[in-house]
């Protein structure tokens, strides 16, 4: 019985956080001050063997709707033995907003993207800094909305990045829908959690904050050995801080939406690192991730139970129908606020497999290797 009551008592902390996120995400408009001004924007990439996306991307970001001589393209080309730099000199050479920026070395305290873009941060001009990745294509008013949020008064501002999916065929769409509604859910909790000036995650396609606020905090010191994280661990570094305003953008101008084009075992490969990386969480989060693991696995272990006749249907079935609830209630919210309401016609496919999903990944993370590129 009293194993029951445990779950029961996960399943009444489960929702109140989601409800907590939901409060959350409807304070993430407000003003803090209110001034009109075009800052000066650096907009920094760092670019490995990415041939494939860099003139899209370079393109996009020079038909932004914004004052020539009040923004910049820094591009770091990472060590690419492609024709990285061939393009990024040409550009470089026919635009002058667009500058160049070559590293062949990396460094054991900043490893991965880091060293690229501390790199890029050191040369900027800008007061403040925008980031995204050579996959993504930018609307041509993203560094104009994203000013806009700066302008309210933040000092470090998450946006919104949709998947833009070229897959063909049934069953790769319906994966991209999957695929689809898993960033719907990361984002409106990014977006929770921040209206309460909190930052849990956060994705390097979109994702800004001043200079002044690398520079006080010592860029990555303390994560730049972990070769992932130059979003979601700095922006929790930043928000342990507790002396940075941090905004949400909402508005559909300053989306970026990435183009998916990942293999199966790539994206194997990313859900193991994604799982690896709560061991370098803040305490608070730590705690949260160890809880709501403890509990999508009491869930596939009672729907077992349930199966195999040791326990009632109706202890499993009160249990996941109230987790369900507060579930859809969040994306509902995330599908209005982003604008996006296709990913939930997979909500119940994924709402069954999704434990079993998280408690497998989060093993693989935390227990096995994963590759990346490096």
């Amino acid at each position: 019985m009293i194993f029951f009551y445990i779950l029961y008592g996960l399943v009444a902390t489960y929702c109140l956080f989601l409800l907590f996120l939901i409060v959350g995400s409807f304070r993430v408009n407000r003003k803090i001050v209110s001034t009109k001004k075009n800052h000066f924007i650096s907009v920094i990439i760092a670019a490995r063997n990415e041939e494939k996306h860099l003139a899209f991307l370079l393109d996009n970001l020079l038909k932004q709707e914004y004052p020539q001589d009040k923004c910049e393209f820094i591009i770091v080309n990472d060590r690419s033995t492609d024709k990285t730099d061939f393009i990024l000199k040409n550009y470089s050479k026919k635009y002058s907003q667009i500058k160049y920026i070559s590293i062949q070395d990396e460094l054991l305290e900043l490893v991965g993207k880091k060293r690229a873009l501390t790199e890029g941060i050191n040369h900027a001009q800008g007061e403040f800094l925008l980031f995204t990745d050579a996959d993504c294509r930018p609307w041509k008013r993203w560094l104009s909305s994203m000013n806009e949020v700066f302008s309210r008064g933040f000092d470090v501002v998450v946006g919104y990045s949709p998947l833009k999916c070229k897959s063909k065929g049934f069953s790769k769409k319906i994966i991209c829908i999957l695929k689809k509604l898993e960033r719907l859910a990361m984002f409106t909790l990014s977006a929770g959690s921040i209206g309460w000036n909190w930052g849990i995650t956060a994705t390097g396609r979109n994702f800004a904050y001043k200079k002044e606020v690398f520079e006080s905090i010592n860029g990555f010191n303390g994560i730049g050995h972990i070769p992932s994280g130059d979003d979601d661990l700095f922006l929790q570094k930043i928000s342990k801080s507790q002396s940075y305003k941090i905004g949400f953008a909402t508005h559909p101008d300053s989306y970026v939406p990435s183009i998916e084009q990942k293999s199966g075992s790539q994206t194997f490969q990313q859900e193991k690192r994604r799982g690896s990386k709560w061991r370098y969480y803040p305490a608070l989060i730590k705690v949260i991730s160890l809880v709501t693991f403890i509990f999508l696995l009491s869930l596939v272990v009672f729907f077992v139970l349930a199966c195999i006749g040791t326990i009632p249907w109706r202890v499993f079935l009160i249990a996941f129908l109230s987790k369900s609830v507060f579930d859809l209630i969040i994306l509902l919210r995330g599908a209005v606020m982003f604008h996006d309401f296709l990913p939930l016609t997979v909500f119940p496919f994924v709402e069954v497999l999704y434990a079993p999903y998280f408690v497998v990944f989060g093993l693989l993370g935390t227990f096995s290797k994963y590759k990346w590129k490096m």
